[in-house]
C-alpha cells in the first residue's frame, strides 16, 4: 500500500494543497483567495474555519477523504531550527509551531495557522505531522551573524525550502553535488530571499521576510533607521499599524496600487513612468543584494539561481541581468518545488529512509 501524504502550504492570501502517493504527485490545487473572502474571514481561528472548508471540498473534488491520509505535511512558521531536515511536529516542536498561533488576532501569514487547521482535520486520529526545512535554519557563517548593534545578531529568514530544494534540482540537472557547488539563489516572490549557498549550506542572505533586503511585491525591505523612528514615534501609529505598512502596504503594493508585476510591466508598455522607475528600482535593488552573495562567496560562484513567481518575468530577469551578468551563468527555475520538497521530506522518513528530527 502506498503511504497518502497531504501537503498545506498556506500563505497570507493563498492556499495550496497537494496530494502524494508515496513519490508519486496525484494532484495540486493553487488558490489565490479574493480581498472580499479575507475581509469577511479577518482573524485566525476564522481563517482555520474558512480554509478548513477549502481543504475539505478539494479532497471532495479529488475523491479522498481526510481519513485516507498517512501523514500531514506542512509550511512551518519561521521558528529558530537548529539544522535542515524534516521535523516530527510533537512535544517542543509543536510548541514552537503553535506559539505563533493568535486565534483572536489577524494572521501575519498562514503558515502561523496551518497547525490549528490539522489539528481540526485529523481530529483524535494519531496521524503523525511533519514539517520540512523551516524557514529560519540557521547555517550562517560565524562571521555572517555579527550585526552593529551588540546583543542583537543577524538571522537567517530566508525562503530555506524552496532555496534547498532548487539547489539541489540543479545540482541533479548539472550532474554534481549540491556540496560541492557555490550558488547564488533568489527567491523573487510576494518575499524576496537571495541566498549564498557554499558547499551545501547557506551561508548568508537577506532578511527577507522582516528585515533587510530589496523591497518585494508588498514588503519594505531596509528602511533607515531615521524613517523607522519617525514611524514608531513621530506618526502615532500602533505597533501593528507599523508592521502592517512595512509588510503589506510597501513595496510595488505601496508604490503602485498593486502587488501584481504583470500588472506593473503592463503600465510600463503604456508609457507609465512612475512604473517604470519603481521597476527598474527593483531589479536594482535585487542586483545589488546578489553583489552582496557574491562577495560572500569571494567571487567564485558557479550560477544565480532565480526562482518564485515573478522569475517568470523575462522583463525583470533581463533588468537584472544588465548589472550582474558577469558574475556567473543565470539559471531559471520559475515557480517553486516548495509541495515536492515537502512531500518528499515525510516520505522519507516514513520510509525509514531518513529519521526524524524530534525538538
Amino acid at each position: 500500500m502506498a503511504f497518502k501524504i497531504l501537503v498545506l502550504n498556506l500563505g497570507g492570501t493563498s492556499s495550496k494543497f497537494s496530494i502524494y502517493e508515496d513519490e508519486r504527485h496525484i494532484v495540486t490545487k493553487s488558490i489565490s483567495h479574493c480581498a472580499e473572502d479575507m475581509a469577511a474571514h479577518p482573524l485566525s481561528k476564522d481563517q482555520v474555519a474558512y480554509r478548513k472548508e477549502i481543504v475539505l471540498g478539494f479532497l471532495r473534488e479529488n475523491h479522498y477523504q481526510v481519513d485516507d491520509f498517512d501523514t500531514f505535511v506542512l509550511r512551518a512558521p519561521p521558528f529558530p531550527a537548529p539544522r535542515g531536515g524534516t521535523y516530527l511536529v510533537e512535544g517542543r516542536c509543536r510548541e514552537l509551531v503553535l506559539s505563533y498561533y493568535h486565534p483572536d488576532e489577524k494572521p501575519i501569514h498562514g503558515n502561523r495557522f496551518v497547525l490549528p487547521l490539522i489539528d481540526e482535520l485529523r481530529g483524535a486520529r494519531n496521524v503523525p505531522v511533519y514539517l520540512v526545512d523551516p524557514d529560519m535554519v540557521d547555517e550562517f557563517s560565524e562571521v555572517a551573524h555579527v550585526s552593529g548593534l551588540p546583543g542583537y545578531a543577524r538571522k537567517p529568514s530566508i525562503h530555506y525550502l524552496n532555496q534547498k530544494a532548487i539547489a539541489r534540482k540543479y545540482a541533479q540537472d548539472v550532474g554534481r553535488a549540491y556540496s560541492e557547488l557555490r550558488l547564488i539563489i533568489c527567491h523573487l516572490g510576494g518575499g524576496i530571499s537571495i541566498g549564498a549557498h557554499e558547499y551545501g549550506v547557506a551561508i548568508d542572505s537577506n532578511e527577507g521576510s522582516e528585515g533587510w533586503g530589496p523591497f518585494s511585491t508588498d514588503r519594505a525591505g531596509t528602511v533607515a533607521t531615521s524613517i523607522m523612528l519617525e514611524l514608531c514615534f513621530d506618526k502615532g501609529l500602533t505597533r501593528q499599524e507599523v508592521h502592517g505598512l512595512l509588510r503589506g502596504k510597501a513595496g510595488l503594493k505601496g508604490h503602485l496600487g498593486t502587488d501584481d508585476l504583470r500588472e506593473v510591466e503592463r503600465r510600463i508598455a503604456e508609457g507609465e513612468q512612475k512604473a517604470k522607475l519603481v521597476f527598474n528600482a527593483l531589479a536594482y535593488q535585487i542586483a545589488k543584494e546578489i553583489g552582496s552573495c557574491y562577495a560572500a562567496l569571494r567571487g567564485k560562484v558557479d550560477a544565480i539561481i532565480f526562482t518564485g513567481g515573478m522569475s517568470n518575468s523575462k522583463k525583470l530577469i533581463g533588468a537584472i541581468e544588465s548589472y550582474v551578468s558577469g558574475f556567473a551563468p543565470f539559471v531559471l527555475y520559475p515557480g517553486e518545488k516548495e509541495q515536492e520538497a515537502l512531500a518528499l521530506g515525510a516520505y522519507r522518513v516514513l520510509t525509514g529512509a531518513e529519521e526524524p528530527i524530534r525538538l
